[in-house]
């Protein structure tokens, strides 16, 4: 169980990063301009989308790593 949960949290965490990532750089490629807009990662959008979905997969992780 404890190494389930580790694995899981850290899909969840990596998954997290990937989408992320991966939905700015779609955002960027439907710039038209020559600027390329760097990844906001304080925003309300990124809360949602990234810092919780990590921060409940690292959770995972220290759970499943503290279970005896």
């Amino acid at each position: 169980m404890r190494i389930f949960l580790m694995l899981l949290g850290a899909a969840i965490s990596g998954g997290a990063l990937f989408v992320w990532i991966y939905l700015n750089g779609m955002a960027a490629s439907w710039s038209t301009s020559n600027n390329k807009p760097s990844i906001d990662w304080l925003t309300g959008e990124a809360l949602l989308l990234f810092w919780l979905p990590f921060a409940i997969g690292i959770a995972l992780i220290f759970f499943g790593w503290k279970r005896h």
